[in-house]
């Protein structure tokens, strides 16, 4: 009973679905008919549409030229850079000095100081008028003025007397060294000639100095030329000796030199027979004398001076004379003063004594 229950309600409720899918089916073609009764409707109603556009086609024309080839790419190669190249500096080495001896300093003057010193007490000789009168003994220290330099010896002023001693004795080589080192070690040397001509130009040979560094040494020596036989009358006997001077001078710069003018003046005292000494009478020979240029070859050059006469006159045993007036007389040599003068500046000078400048150059 409950299984037919069941069944009618199965079918009712069947039936009932078929129902609304129906009704659905309906509506779905009545929505479909509309739908496409419209579309008719519009399609009819519509404006006509709009031709295409037409579309010429146009030849592109052949370019004449045709177009540049692509370049092709340039291929830069990098160089790989080197690696940095380290220098290790070498030390310079220091030049050997070369050696200095005595033998050196002789043959040259420019490095010959002006003056030298006494390591050694030495003794002197001590001359009056020419005479030797006694020995002067001067103590280690004393500076003298360095006239000549010899192999073993120099030559020295000392009381206005000139004096050979041993080089031993003084410091001069230490003040020569002391020279050759403040002008670099280096010696004035000889010009080298080349035994064949060089095709090459050659250096200008360089100027001398100028005035301002001019540096010359003079010296100056009296030399006897003619010893005179004696002469002389019943009462009185003369003898006449002549002399002349040689002055010396030398380069002390390390270069050459203009040509030098030397200017003199010897102070010659004449004695009288028969007059007190405050009647002498003092003469003043005075010359110059050119010197050439003073080179690296020629170092030095030698002038002299004029001559002049010295008398030496004597009464004879048998007279006198009443006023007390000398019976024996002779000529000295006071002095001599010498100038040195480079394009007119004076360079140089010497004095033997220097006592001699007290009675001036330009005195009459």
């Amino acid at each position: 009973m409950k299984t037919d229950v069941k069944t009618t309600l199965t079918t009712l409720q069947g039936c009932r679905r078929k129902r609304e899918d129906g009704r659905a089916a309906v509506w779905i073609l009545v929505v479909l008919a509309l739908g496409g009764a419209g579309f008719f409707v519009w399609k009819r109603n519509r404006p006509p549409e709009a031709p295409p556009p037409a579309v010429v086609e146009v030849a592109t024309p052949i370019p004449v030229t045709p177009p540049p080839a692509t370049p092709k790419p340039v291929i830069v190669k990098t160089t790989p850079t080197p690696a940095p190249v380290v220098v290790v500096a070498t030390p310079t080495p220091v030049p050997t000095l070369p050696p200095l001896d005595l033998a050196t300093v002789v043959r040259t003057p420019a490095l010959w100081p002006q003056q030298v010193k006494l390591v050694q007490a030495t003794t002197f000789p001590v001359a009056i008028n020419g005479r030797l009168v006694g020995e002067a003994k001067v103590p280690a220290g004393m500076a003298l003025r360095l006239l000549r330099v010899a192999s073993q010896s120099v030559e020295v002023e000392y009381q206005n007397a000139r004096q050979v001693i041993p080089v031993v004795s003084t410091d001069l080589m230490q003040r020569a060294l002391m020279t050759f080192r403040n002008n670099g070690s280096v010696l004035p040397q000889a010009p080298v000639v080349a035994s064949a001509p060089i095709s090459m130009p050659i250096a200008a040979t360089p100027g001398p100095n100028p005035a301002e560094q001019v540096r010359v040494d003079v010296t100056a020596d009296r030399k006897r030329l003619e010893v005179g036989a004696a002469e002389g009358a019943r009462d009185t006997s003369t003898t006449s000796d002549k002399f002349v001077y040689e002055v010396k001078v030398q380069n002390r710069s390390f270069g050459d030199t203009p040509p030098l003018s030397v200017q003199y003046l010897i102070f010659v005292e004449r004695q009288k027979l028969g007059e007190l000494k405050d009647k002498d009478t003092v003469d003043r020979i005075m010359g110059s004398a050119k010197v050439e240029p003073l080179t690296r070859k020629t170092m030095a050059q030698t002038v002299s001076t004029s001559e002049f006469v010295l008398s030496r006159r004597q009464l004879a045993a048998d007279f006198y004379y009443p006023n007390g007036g000398r019976r024996k007389v002779e000529d000295n040599v006071l002095g001599i003063w010498v100038k040195v003068f480079s394009e007119g500046k004076m360079v140089a000078e010497y004095t033997n004594p220097s006592t001699v400048t007290k009675r001036g150059w330009d005195k009459k």
